[in-house]
């Protein structure tokens, strides 16, 4: 009976594992048939029940998403203290000064120029990660990066939110942006790790790696059904503002190529990185978290910020292929930082 009830476990977890890598690979495709889903049903069929759906699905989106945390790497980080300042710098000083560029040429609307500035600032994804892994990169390094970025994320947001709420004339008082932020990313970061923490101790590692598809797979679902929640709310003031997608269009094709060539060179030639270490920075200082970013605008800005959440859904369309694009140039990327004896070094994960 026991062994029944193991490979059907064994069954479902290889269930759950295809269903996530299905959500990953076609991650563009899904993303864009919810988004044209989202608007036709919104546009016929106008209700509140969308926007009251909202704040439940953000919460179901961001909770998994932290299980799959790890604060423990935090321990092995001397071994990765030149990635994680380079990552640190470009995407806390650099993306959001050259994004505020971008938008000042581009963006005429202001909430959109506030949301793709705001969206410079988050830290990667847990797709980052996997881009990392499927170019041989140091996951380790991107572990801590990742992980590090989101804690500053908690003391940069609140100062980002009010100044930029306060250049776009955004009524927003700081009480109750850090109540917002507590709601929708501490809480959830705490009972993440709490989660994690009970499952690695009472259960062992090994089982926590058997269900962690689970929750990337909860947290894709809940990011597609937000887009369509999104979507459908906005509807008919997409319509009135159709050239939405020609002023963020420019921005996202000039800041991923542009932020990546800078990254491989200043990496390559200025700082003599290896190749995993490299790859560990691009995919985590490149790629943003959409997903969190989206949360942050529909919990802290109220009916503002769901227009504002348009911004990053539609920049995620121009994320996805651009990493797929550069993960294919992996092998040409490492014999470039091959050259000249620049060698790789073995990960420590």
């Amino acid at each position: 009976m026991n062994e029944n009830n193991e490979q059907s476990e064994k069954e479902e977890v290889r269930t759950i594992d295809r269903i996530k890598n299905n959500l990953s690979k076609y991650l563009l495709l899904y993303t864009f048939i919810t988004m044209i889903v989202g608007f036709f049903v919104g546009y016929n069929f106008e209700t509140k029940l969308y926007s009251q759906l909202v704040l439940p699905v953000v919460f179901i989106m961001i909770y998994p998403m932290m299980i799959n945390m790890s604060i423990s790497h935090l321990k092995k980080v001397k071994g990765s203290v030149k990635p994680l300042v380079a990552a640190l710098v470009l995407n806390f000083v650099y993306a959001p000064i050259i994004m505020y560029f971008l938008v000042t040429i581009f963006v005429p609307d202001i909430d959109l120029a506030i949301a793709l500035v705001f969206l410079a600032i988050a830290p990667a994804s847990s797709m980052g990660l996997g881009y990392i892994g499927l170019a041989e990169g140091h996951m380790l390094s991107g572990s801590i990066i990742v992980t590090v970025a989101f804690l500053m994320s908690l003391i940069v947001y609140p100062l980002f939110g009010v100044y930029l709420a306060g250049a776009g004339h955004i009524s927003m008082p700081v009480e109750v942006l850090l109540q917002n932020l507590v709601l929708i990313i501490i809480l959830p970061f705490v009972l993440g790790i709490s989660t994690r923490e009970y499952i690695e101790r009472h259960h062992g590692v090994k089982k926590y790696r058997s269900v962690k598809s689970y929750f990337s797979t909860v947290t894709l679902t809940a990011l597609f059904v937000l887009m369509f929640l999104i979507f459908a709310s906005k509807a008919h003031l997409i319509l009135q503002k159709y050239t939405i997608i020609f002023m963020i269009a420019p921005v996202a094709l000039i800041f991923y190529p542009l932020t990546t060539y800078l990254i491989v060179h200043i990496n390559k030639r200025l700082l003599n990185m290896e190749y995993g270490h490299h790859q560990a920075v691009v995919f985590t200082s490149v790629s943003k978290n959409v997903a969190l970013t989206i949360a942050i605008f529909i919990a802290v800005f109220g009916e503002v910020g769901q227009y504002m959440a348009v911004a990053p859904a539609i920049v995620s369309l121009f994320q996805a292929p651009f990493l797929m694009g550069y993960l294919k140039l992996s092998d040409r990327i490492k014999s470039f930082f091959s050259e000249n004896g620049n060698n790789d070094v073995p990960d420590e994960s």
